[in-house]
């Protein structure tokens, strides 16, 4: 295999773009096989930007015509990802998936269990793990530049929509549509690079908001605890119906604190010595403990996308590791499924969640939704 021949399922805003990177050369050893687009208007528009490539008008289709692509990027609304993953991974192919991975756990984990066994990669399309920033801080994470973990606090409200953007899809913003709000839909980037910095929360206690800003049942803000047994807490707090919005993580580590602002610059202010060595040596009442603050360079950003698909490539011609893989949209899943039930039962709760009873739970916000 020379080059990687992708099909794109699904048309809409993000299919739309990768269909023109694609086919534009903008990623390096892959070329378009095909476009699934289920409706008139958008094969109207493939016909004329795309005259030589391929239309599959279903999944169907697509699955038929299946030997002449190795790869689907799947970009539909992401209550149907899992089934159309399935189909693919049981025709013998790659998938590559924008977020979220699906609705629960337990219907992602069948995908990841069904893509190993056909052994066909399972990716996800989690570009802001991208950012130089969040790349830095995970390579000094990693070197343990911030020593034993403490705490992690990340202000996230730069999601601002207003009813044109809920509106825009009549499955947006429902319980019956897209099973969830915020949550499910744009915090699924940040959770994910939080559990990529910080490793997978052991329990979790949240509040959510549901309809603050908006006329709708989902949730649009959120206060989110994350606890881990090596005695990490954390703090995630997010909205999309506030502005101006601010984007800061913080964590502090018994070398110091890593702040990471607007997914672009990131700072250490580090301790001369850990705090649990100072707390040993000093013999002063308001012993004080010297540390330095540097700005820590990083490349220049450019495109998330394209370095995820190129990762891609690399991954399927060169054997190079994912940068975002299947075991991480389950991740994700596992945690957003666990802030909705804690949220739902007013309690802290351990993770993984009970699954019966978050999809019982779900399935009683869609009935109360159709009312």
């Amino acid at each position: 295999m020379k080059q990687i021949r992708a099909a794109v399922i699904g048309f809409g805003g993000m299919g739309s773009k990768y269909v023109k990177m694609i086919y534009d050369g903008e990623v390096p050893g892959m070329c378009l096989a095909g476009v699934c687009c289920r409706n008139a208007k958008g094969q109207e528009l493939l016909k004329k930007h795309y005259p030589r490539i391929p239309i599959y008008q279903s999944v169907d289709d697509a699955v038929t015509y299946s030997d002449a692509f190795d790869l689907a990027v799947i970009v539909t609304p992401h209550t149907s990802h899992v089934e159309i993953g399935l189909r693919m991974v049981q025709a013998g192919k790659h998938i590559l998936m924008d977020k979220p991975t699906g609705v629960s756990a337990r219907e992602v984990r069948q995908l990841h269990q069904a893509a190993a066994e056909r052994q066909v990669s399972f990716g996800m399309i989690f570009n802001i793990r991208m950012a130089p920033a969040f790349r830095k801080a995970k390579e000094l994470l990693d070197q343990g530049a911030l020593g034993k973990l403490t705490r992690a606090v990340w202000l996230c409200n730069t999601w601002h929509r207003t009813p044109v953007y809920h509106h825009s899809a009549p499955w947006r913003s429902s319980w019956t549509g897209e099973c969830g709000g915020l949550l499910i839909n744009q915090s699924q980037h940040y959770l994910d690079i939080w559990q990529w910095l910080l490793g997978m929360p052991d329990q979790v206690l949240a509040t959510l908001e549901y309809g603050k800003y908006n006329d709708f049942a989902v949730d649009d803000g959120g206060d989110i605890q994350f606890f881990y047994q090596n005695g990490l807490h954390g703090t995630f707090i997010t909205s999309s119906g506030e502005s101006p919005g601010l984007n800061r993580l913080d964590i502090w580590g018994t070398r110091g604190r890593m702040s990471i602002e607007d997914t672009a610059r990131i700072t250490l202010d580090e301790n001369q010595i850990p705090t649990d060595e100072f707390a040993e040596i000093n013999q002063e009442i308001y012993g004080i403990l010297p540390h330095q603050l540097r700005e820590i360079h990083t490349e220049s950003a450019g495109n998330g996308y394209q370095k995820i698909f190129a990762n891609y490539v690399d991954h399927l011609l060169r054997g190079t590791p994912l940068f975002a893989n299947g075991t991480d949209g389950l991740n994700v899943v596992t945690m957003t499924n666990g802030i909705y039930l804690s949220s739902w039962q007013e309690q802290k709760i351990a993770l993984p969640a009970d699954e019966t009873l978050f999809l019982k739970k779900l399935k009683e916000k869609q009935d109360n939704e159709l009312l």
